[in-house]
């Protein structure tokens, strides 16, 4: 079954306020990149010195899904 672009485009957008309804308040832009750079300050990170654990190691590989899996 066929719909129209403006039919498919009504469906969107009612999608859309729906899903914003359901999230509640959204959070200040500014703050939430403060948040995400404040953990990405504080998290650990990887030095020459100290190797990365083996199962960053392994590279993401295509399959014929399109979706990404993990080379073992």
């Amino acid at each position: 079954m066929l719909i129209t672009t403006e039919e498919a485009l009504n469906r969107h957008v009612d999608f859309c306020r729906k899903f914003r309804s359901l999230s509640g308040e959204t959070e200040d832009p500014i703050s939430a990149i403060g948040r995400i750079l404040r953990r990405s300050l504080h998290s650990p990170r990887s030095t020459p010195s100290s190797p990365m654990r083996e199962s960053r190691r392994m590279p993401l590989i295509r399959c014929e899904s399109c979706f990404s899996s993990i080379s073992r």
